[in-house]
């Protein structure tokens, strides 16, 4: 399999220097210069892998890998000269796979490269489908539609973008907290109904029921979840 990969660095010097290294591993490489730059071209390309820096102009690394996380789980490394161990915490926590700090060994970035893309290689066939379905629901990212039984559900974008996380991570159980935060990209407050009325308009439109649920669980006192199905 080629693996494609996305570099984002501002330095172009690092940028292109990384991508003749990559290219000649074997991989196909593309490159983005900033922060927004690489959010138009992982929603319009796939990508199997991602080499970002932190500190970019506009959008640095830390805000486009929670944009990034609202649509996909592609693997994410971090490439980057901030090396304290806070700089790193915050990394894993935005969601990072792994973080490599500069100046790096091409050695060692290589074999993480290769590690990672062997580790998620079979979750990625799942992962780059435009559509999933869920019973008789399906679900379209690429034009953000949704259909049951072939009738379309209209759907507002933060409607679909709940349904699709959920979806996209069928048995996985998502605090509120954690929904509100990838979807509105704030932080979450007690107070704040946001969420708990989308899930109502979504389970309407779905003719879904709190305690006959066929699509959205309520996993009391924790959050919500999509089943795995048998």
């Amino acid at each position: 399999m080629n693996y494609k990969i996305l570099i984002v660095d501002d330095d172009k010097t690092i940028g292109e220097f990384l991508q003749i290294f990559l290219i000649k591993e074997g991989y196909e490489v593309s490159i983005s210069y900033n922060g927004e730059g690489a959010l138009y071209k992982i929603k319009n390309e796939k990508f199997d892998l991602i080499l970002m820096d932190i500190m970019m102009p506009k959008i640095d690394g830390f805000e486009a890998i929670k944009i990034i996380r609202k649509f996909t789980n592609v693997p994410i490394i971090f490439v980057t000269a901030k090396d304290s161990q806070q700089d790193k915490i915050t990394g894993f926590i935005s969601g990072c796979d792994d973080y490599i700090t500069k100046p790096f060994d091409l050695v060692e970035l290589s074999l993480r490269v290769s590690a990672i893309l062997k580790r998620v290689s079979t979750s990625l066939v799942e992962e780059n489908k435009d559509i999933i379905k869920v019973k008789d629901l399906e679900l379209n990212l690429k034009e953000h539609t949704l259909y049951k039984e072939q009738n379309e559900i209209k759907l507002t974008p933060k409607e679909f973008d709940i349904l699709f996380l959920l979806a996209r991570n069928k048995g996985r159980v998502f605090p509120s907290n954690e929904i509100y935060e990838r979807i509105w990209g704030q932080e979450f407050l007690e107070n704040d109904n946001s969420l708990l009325t989308h899930i109502r308009n979504l389970r309407e439109k779905l003719n879904d029921t709190v305690k006959n649920s066929k699509y959205i669980k309520t996993v009391w006192g924790v959050g919500y979840k999509i089943e795995k199905e048998a």
